[in-house]
């Protein structure tokens, strides 16, 4: 197989997973996140982690699922036709309401190299009703040659509420929230401006700005393929970005308030 770049064995981790996660019933988390945008919002972005929230099942046997899953034989062996390996996984939070696990990942070449991801699984008592259960796209399955993986998913007007609230809530800005936002509200706007019900979105505004190309370079550029990072080397692309996010959840929050633009 082709060298990947890390971001291509996390996402590929990230996968086969899934495909181990859902071989039995898959009706009690919901992706959410960058990956979720990754495989069914067509972003450009590969997700380091990949997250999701739960409900109708009790925290523990959430631990339980996901540990039986990364300790048993299926995922190591999916793992080994990809030519990688499971090289250590911790927990480091497993509480009522957040599931954590960390991976470590090695290829089986002549690299020493290690490749981190999360696993993150939120436990929600209700969950948005702005989801819906799809098979993950060929065009991403393919690359990886990977079978059909069907799950539940965040759509479109949830996933860019979650992403401006993480944008304003988050103790430190997060390139990737920005980044992320922008193809939201493209979307958002392509798909009829559908009702947006965000308390957040001031705030994220205020905050969009700050966010600084030394730190895009630094949390985003590495998980872009090449080509698309190309176009984002320039310093007033990514502040015209930013520009543009505030602009719009300004224009949101406004709204909310019932101000006019």
């Amino acid at each position: 197989m082709s060298t990947r770049s890390d971001a291509q064995v996390i996402e590929t981790f990230h996968l086969l997973f899934l495909q181990a996660l859902t071989v039995n019933a898959s009706n009690w988390f919901v992706l959410k996140g960058g990956a979720n945008l990754r495989y069914f919002f067509q972003s450009d972005r590969y997700s380091n982690d990949i997250d999701f929230d739960y409900f109708s099942k009790p925290g523990w046997t959430v631990e339980e699922t996901v540990d039986k899953v990364l300790e048993g034989r299926a995922l190591p062996a999916l793992l080994r036709h990809q030519d990688l390996n499971i090289v250590e996984v911790t927990k480091p939070k497993q509480t009522a309401t957040t599931r954590r696990w960390k991976v470590a990942l090695s290829r089986d070449d002549a690299s020493e190299d290690v490749v981190r991801t999360k696993i993150e699984f939120s436990g929600r008592n209700a969950l948005d009703a702005d989801r819906d259960f799809e098979v993950i796209p060929e065009a991403i399955l393919n690359d990886y040659g990977i079978s059909s993986i069907s799950l539940s998913h965040y759509q479109q007007t949830a996933a860019l509420e979650q992403k401006i609230a993480a944008l304003a809530l988050r103790s430190e800005t997060k390139a990737r929230d920005v980044f992320d936002i922008e193809l939201l509200l493209r979307l958002h706007r392509v798909a009829g401006s559908p009702r947006l019900d965000n308390t957040h979105a001031l705030d994220a505004a205020a905050r969009a700005p700050e966010v600084t190309y030394q730190s895009f370079r630094s949390e985003v550029l590495p998980f872009l393929d090449d080509d698309v990072a190309a176009l984002y080397e320039n310093e007033a692309t990514w502040t015209s970005m930013g520009d543009s996010v505030n602009s719009a959840l300004t224009e949101i929050g406004q709204l909310q308030e019932g101000v006019s633009s």
